[in-house]
């Protein structure tokens, strides 16, 4: 796991002897504001009219031959690349049989070889997680790919001067870009708590989508972007049994997890307690002789504490379990979540994978996460709820208006995980909306009415906007699929990438820890895609073919337990803990300043909710976000880029500068 970066200059007046010095120097910049992604080794290349760079995090042989940018033996190619392929070494030797000759033990070298070999067709031998750059210095073309579900991300920007590219945002603003809001985007923010690809929350910087691919040249300055994955759904319904449906699952899971164990660092596992989670450690288990040290996040809010279980799980597969306790007063946390997030994010549980990354790092250097089962195997209540959403909007709309509404706000607020007033208030709103919309409405986090109240009628419009851009990722879903399973392909489509994985990228990058995603890989993906729908969920039983799966590996306890989720408790937080912060930073003069929300109707949101009138957690925690990044990125940074100081658990080691002849003397390692 790494970071990358980059310019590929089109304007030849930069490309004198006097400009030079200039390029490199901002080039050195991205690579610098990304040191957290990889404080192992860094390297910049300068062979003009591109300036590449890397940040190594040495995971698969941390020797010296490891050092990117690496090219191959002719110098023609070159890459920077983050991520890992699982089976790069049936690759390698498959590239072998073909004539390669490599230098390293690295997965690099095999996508080098790779590409001179297969061209483009190289991404669909790949497993694993990546983004990379691929520079053709024959026919000066730049290559940039990203996997398939979008695991590792991708950004780039068009300037005056050329294209620049790069693992995060940051290292983009560093060359010298002027942060500016982008509106559309925070549009989409306002509603689901998240950008939506290609957008950010920046003006000017798009990100590659999960799944595609850009080529870019001096020639054709004009990046020319292409999607080369989809998911991979059997051509029609499989007749698979229960039986049968459990076993694929079972196998496929335990030979993802048994390749992503390949590590010459300490390897680890998050553990929730919760059925995902467990299903990993137990597969690592079979794998793995060496104690497995785990790690969990413990609350003192008893509703929201998962330590328990977890530890149960711990303790049956006696591993090293480490369960460090998230206090209410995490201010200085808030600030370096919005920091590393870089784009708005109001994932509330953002706060607690970050205390889970940095109490993991000083132990491991890669952990083994449950990412993806939720919505690859129906693991979340929003299924569940838009079924019975679809029998409640056969109710009269009078009769929910005006009895059942005001029967929901009559239930008093509570601060437990998932409370009722929250939940059945939810409800309401998704079920007053028609198929795929009531399903998409479950992802909001400031609906229609509250919208309306706190930035006006028009937002209506955006809310719609947003929810069509969800459904519309079914034009991409086979015809045959069942309603739940269209439900699933919505969510592995928008909400999967745009939040769930940039939460885990982000967080644990930050904290220089590579997060692994065994759900995730390739055969995993493709058995769950095949499983028929009805072993799927059950009635009340979400993943009902995983608790099959793991029922002889696991305790009977673990595989019943209905799914917790790994929230704060941020009702409670904006009540009390950050009541003043709330205040003083969704304030009149902040509303007035941005012109972007209204005054007396953020006040309003906020004494309801303070007052324990109403449970505004959701919206409000959002504008939170919101405020707090305008303050970090837009209004401190219009006229120079300031990054909040980083800290690292281990030495940083310095970024080395390279012309192509230093690599040929020996300097890439080889």
């Amino acid at each position: 796991m790494c970071g990358i970066a980059g310019a590929l200059i089109f304007d030849k007046n930069l490309l004198s002897a006097d400009c030079r010095a200039t390029l490199e120097s901002s080039s050195l910049r991205m690579i610098d504001a990304i040191r957290h992604r990889g404080p192992d080794d860094g390297g910049l290349i300068n062979a003009p009219p591109l300036w590449m760079g890397h940040r190594r995090l040495s995971i698969i042989d941390i020797s010296i031959h490891g050092h990117q940018p690496m090219g191959d033996a002719t110098g023609r190619f070159w890459i920077s690349y983050n991520g890992e392929i699982y089976n790069y070494k049936e690759l390698k030797a498959e590239l072998k049989a073909l004539g390669a000759s490599f230098r390293t033990n690295t997965d690099t070298e095999v996508l080098l070889h790779g590409f001179q070999h297969w061209g483009k067709a190289l991404l669909t031998k790949l497993d694993g997680m990546f983004a990379f750059a691929i520079w053709d210095r024959k026919n000066q073309s730049l290559w940039l790919a990203r996997d398939g579900v979008g695991i590792k991300p991708l950004f780039f920007a068009q300037t005056t001067a050329g294209f620049l590219f790069a693992s995060e945002i940051k290292s983009l603003l560093a060359w010298g870009m002027t942060p500016q809001l982008d509106l559309d985007a925070l549009h989409m923010f306002l509603t689901f708590g998240y950008s939506i690809a290609p957008n950010t929350g920046f003006s000017g910087i798009q990100q590659l989508q999960p799944g595609h691919e850009l080529s870019v040249s001096p020639d054709n300055p004009k990046p020319n972007i292409a999607r080369w994955y989809h998911l991979p759904y059997p051509k029609s319904p499989t007749r698979w049994s229960r039986s049968e449906s459990a076993d694929r699952l079972r196998s496929s899971l335990d030979l993802s997890v048994k390749s992503q164990l390949q590590s010459d660092v300490p390897l680890g596992a998050f553990l929730s307690g919760g059925l995902d989670s467990s299903a990993i450690v137990a597969c690592m288990k079979t794998h793995q002789r060496e104690s497995i040290h785990t790690f969990t996040c413990s609350f003192s809010e008893a509703s929201f504490d998962e330590s328990e279980p977890a530890a149960a799980v711990a303790k049956c597969f006696g591993t090293e379990h480490h369960a460090p306790r998230l206090a209410a007063d995490h201010l200085e946390v808030l600030l370096r979540v919005i920091d590393h997030a870089e784009d708005p994010i109001a994932d509330n549980s953002l706060l607690s994978v970050w205390a889970l990354c940095q109490s993991t790092a000083p132990h491991v250097t890669v952990a083994l996460s449950g990412d993806g089962a939720d919505e690859l195997l129906a693991g979340y209540s929003t299924y569940r709820a838009t079924s019975l959403s679809n029998f409640f909007s056969r109710i009269p709309r009078p009769l929910r208006q005006n009895l059942f509404k005001p029967l929901v706000r009559s239930i008093p607020a509570t601060e437990t995980k998932y409370s009722a007033s929250m939940l059945a208030e939810r409800f309401l709103i998704g079920a007053d909306r028609t198929w795929p919309y009531n399903h998409c409405s479950w992802r909001t986090m400031i609906d229609s009415q509250v919208s309306v109240q706190v930035r006006g009628k028009r937002s209506e419009d955006w809310v719609q906007q947003g929810l069509n851009a969800y459904a519309n990722t079914l034009q991409d879903a086979p015809p045959w699929l069942s309603p739940l399973e269209q439900m699933l392909h919505m969510d592995l489509s928008f909400h999967l990438p745009n939040d769930m994985l940039v939460k885990i990228d982000r967080m644990s990058m930050a904290h220089s820890l590579e997060v692994r995603v065994p759900f995730l890989s390739n055969a995993v993906i493709e058995t769950a895609l095949a499983i028929p729908p009805q072993w799927k969920l059950r009635g009340q039983r979400g993943k009902l073919v995983l608790r099959d799966a793991m029922r002889a590996m696991l305790p009977s306890d673990i595989v019943s337990r209905k799914k917790a989720g790994f929230v704060i408790p941020i009702e409670s937080w904006l009540r009390v803990a950050w009541r003043d912060l709330v205040r003083n930073v969704l304030s009149q003069e902040f509303c007035e300043e941005t012109q972007l929300l209204s005054w007396p109707g953020v006040r309003s949101l906020i004494d309801a909710h303070q007052s324990n009138q109403r449970n505004h957690a959701y919206a409000l925690f959002t504008l939170l976000v919101f405020a707090l990044w305008w303050r970090r990125w837009i209004q401190s940074n219009q006229h120079s880029v300031r990054f909040l100081p980083q800290t690292f658990t281990r030495p940083v080691a310095p970024t080395r500068i390279h012309t192509l002849s230093d690599y040929h003397e020996g300097a890439n390692g080889n």
